[in-house]
């Protein structure tokens, strides 16, 4: 007692007298090194030595308001070095790209890594060589690093001196030799005309929203995005080539090797671009943010079409961070709350865009490309959640994006009549789809969380998949109701699916099959009613969502009834997509029912994937194929499981959680 009496009775240290001025104030021990002290140097604060006291330190209402001013500096800098260390996290994962040997792409996963994190693998090699240094002239990359707004691609070969620029609509495009900037333009427009409308079929943005003109002005100004999409051209193309005659030969070795020239590029640019940005950071480059963001989405999708199952989900955390800042720092109101238009306002060169609802102005490409991709990233964050087995990562944001909102926000008090973004003008997906989706993953996740400590009250899990089921059911009437009318007969348009269907067949020597009859029924030019293709693709969503949510509720039994009658009207309407490509809009539908179906009705998914043929390989149907014959092989044992079986479980049974996209 004597002991600890005397130790609190020892006198302190006096805080010495020549400390920085910044510390007095403050009230903090200074270290004393000068010119800048260890503790201001670490806030990145000014740090004041003088001898004559400041005329701010009166130990008055001057000394308060310089406090008060320096505390609110420390917390802004601090959420600066925050956005820092994202952005270097990033970038340590960014810099850790390699590229994939596009070679030995087969349809069952390997075990080989395409992509390496932070140098822990290595990559294949490329071609006839391996991926160079930075300092290597044979990657063609332009070292000077203008602003990303203003960057134009280069071609894919060929030496990177001596070239000279030519313009193509006002637009600068390298040329290197002739023959090269031929073929990149060509894979460009094919990129165009039918890589991006097959890989997106719904979107059909209307002339007065600006049309698809914002992928052309964004790809020529994002060296990463541009690479990356003709990397998607070649392999599509290669694919559709794949299964035609000899004299296709030469048109295959060219587009393998142009598949990856242009992956090596974007993945340098990419990383180049990354490195960048965390230089300059988020809060001040809202559109070079954007920029990056959609390159990222963009090699996602790449990996994901050439079925290379081991990198999507770092590049998915990296786009999502990414938009987390920018929201921050972009789209949230001076109260704190979400702001969508804030955002958008920001990219729009001092013109207000218009309102959801509102009369339409056209958007710029920064707008256009921003939207679309955030679009991309919310359903791909939907996607991934019912493989992860958690709540989608950006859920908070979907109240704001998806819905119809009183007013905008506080700086807009202008009463949107529609949502920001319509998922199904992007994906075919009405908004309704995938909330109800997201929060039955969400739902999913509570119910595991629950079961793990014992905790879980059925009676509240079986009233929260209430609301989420009559939402699904009462929207599910009314797609029902338009299916059954008069102009939801079967059309045959110029969907972009069919035509490559079409394209693919004949490089297979298959003759093209004699359309159906166009629909004779009319409507008004004002109201046009959606192809029908819409509402069946949206109806499949919506069933197997149902499905999922039945599942979650009541556990993996095929045989329940209401789970019976779920797959089967899926698997119904599976048979009615107007064209075999279709399949590819409802991966996600397609392999939940398929789990799911009776032994008799296995080989009616196969032939769903057969009749796409060689573009079967494109995109991730085989791989959903792949886990239904898994699933399939061993359903006697998946009943017995002590644990359990769901929808997640299912989606990792080939050894990697799958994003069926």
């Amino acid at each position: 007692m004597t002991a600890m009496a005397a130790q609190h009775l020892t006198p302190a240290k006096s805080r010495s007298s020549d400390g920085c001025w910044t510390c007095r104030l403050r009230r903090k021990k200074c270290d004393e090194v000068r010119p800048v002290c260890v503790a201001c140097s670490a806030l990145e604060i000014d740090c004041l030595y003088s001898n004559a006291k400041p005329d701010w330190m009166d130990g008055a209402e001057k000394q308060k308001e310089k406090a008060d001013w320096l505390k609110l500096e420390v917390k802004r800098l601090a959420s600066s070095r925050r956005e820092k260390r994202h952005m270097q996290s990033l970038e340590v994962s960014m810099d850790g790209l390699e590229v994939t040997n596009t070679s030995d792409i087969t349809l069952i996963p390997t075990t080989s890594a395409a992509v390496s994190v932070g140098g822990s693998s290595s990559a294949a090699s490329i071609g006839n060589g391996t991926p160079q240094d930075s300092g290597s002239e044979s990657w063609m990359v332009d070292h000077s690093r203008p602003s990303m707004a203003s960057l134009t691609p280069q071609s894919s070969c060929g030496p990177a001196s001596g070239a000279s620029p030519s313009t193509l609509n006002g637009l600068q495009v390298p040329v290197h030799r002739a023959g090269i900037e031929e073929r990149d333009l060509s894979f460009v427009m094919h990129y165009l005309d039918y890589t991006f409308p097959f890989l997106y079929p719904f979107y059909r943005p209307p002339i007065l929203d600006g049309g698809r003109g914002w992928l052309l002005v964004t790809m020529m100004r994002n060296k990463a995005l541009f690479h990356s999409a003709l990397s998607l051209s070649a392999y599509l193309f290669s694919e559709v080539l794949k299964h035609g005659t000899d004299a296709h030969g030469d048109c295959k070795a060219h587009s393998w090797n142009s598949l990856q020239a242009q992956q090596q590029l974007a993945v340098r640019e990419l990383q180049a671009d990354m490195q960048e940005l965390n230089h300059r950071g988020v809060q001040g480059y809202l559109a070079a943010s954007g920029h990056v963001m959609g390159s990222i989405i963009q090699l996602l999708s790449f990996e994901v079409a050439i079925a290379n199952t081991g990198n999507w989900q770092m590049h998915l955390d990296a786009a999502s961070v990414l938009f987390e800042q920018i929201m921050e720092h972009h789209g949230t109101g001076e109260a704190g709350n979400l702001c969508w238009h804030r955002v958008l306002h920001q990219l729009g060169d001092g013109v207000v865009p218009y309102l959801p609802g509102e009369q339409h102005r056209p958007w710029n490409a920064d707008q256009a490309s921003l939207r679309f991709f955030t679009a991309s990233l919310i359903f791909f964050d939907t996607l991934s959640a019912t493989a992860l087995g958690r709540a989608p990562r950006l859920l908070k944001y979907h109240n704001h994006l998806l819905t119809v909102l009183d007013h905008c926000c506080d700086d807009h008090p202008t009463h949107p009549s529609i949502p920001h973004l319509k998922m199904d003008d992007f994906f075919g997906v009405p908004n309704w789809i995938v909330q109800a989706m997201a929060a039955t993953a969400a739902l999913g996740a509570w119910k595991n969380e629950q079961k793990a400590t014992n905790s879980l009250s059925i009676t509240q899990l079986v009233s929260r998949a209430a609301s989420i089921e009559q939402t699904l059911k009462s929207n599910i009437a009314e797609l029902d109701h338009k299916l059954n009318t008069p102009d939801a007969a079967y059309l045959m348009t110029r969907n972009p699916m069919v035509m490559l269907g079409q394209a693919a067949a004949a490089a297979a020597g298959v003759p093209p099959p004699v359309p159906p009859p166009l629909s004779t029924s009319t409507t008004g030019s004002e109201n046009l009613s959606p192809l029908p293709e819409d509402h069946v693709t949206a109806r499949i969503w919506a069933q197997a969502t149902l499905t999922y949510l039945l599942v979650v509720v009541s556990g993996w039994q095929p045989s329940n009834a209401e789970i019976r009658e779920s797959v089967a009207l899926t698997a119904g309407l599976l048979r009615r997509l107007p064209a075999p490509a279709g399949l590819r809009s409802v991966v996600w539908p397609f392999a939940v029912t398929g789990c799911l179906a009776a032994p008799e009705e296995e080989q009616g998914f196969r032939d769903l994937v057969s009749a796409l043929g060689p573009l079967q390989i494109f995109g991730t149907v085989r791989e959903a194929l792949s886990i239904m014959e898994g699933i399939w092989a061993h359903r006697d044992c998946i009943g017995v499981l002590p644990d359990g079986w769901d929808v997640s479980i299912g989606l990792n049974s080939l050894g990697h959680a799958a994003l069926l996209i």
